[in-house]
């Protein structure tokens, strides 16, 4: 749903935090925080980027938590993640 916190898989593997726009049948456009704000009050902004639904998963607090930590450490587990 429009808003919705979710992990994605960016350029390189990295894992982000974003928003979700909107989603379609064939992925989910996502964008940051100060985008949304931006896109929610009509303005003009930076337009949703679309990713593949196999590179955008569920928020989780937890995880999202020890994400740069364990990035880092080179031990970041995409399985742990549920796909929207």
């Amino acid at each position: 749903m429009r808003g919705d916190l979710v992990i994605v898989r960016g350029f390189k593997g990295v894992p982000l935090v974003r928003r979700i726009w909107e989603e379609v049948e064939r992925g989910v456009y996502i964008t940051d925080d100060a985008h949304l704000e931006r896109l929610l009050a009509g303005e003009e902004t930076i337009q949703p980027v679309g990713f593949p639904r196999e590179d955008v998963f569920r928020f989780d607090p937890e995880i999202a938590e020890e994400m740069d930590d364990l990035v880092k450490k080179g031990e970041w587990d995409w399985t742990k993640l549920v796909p929207v």
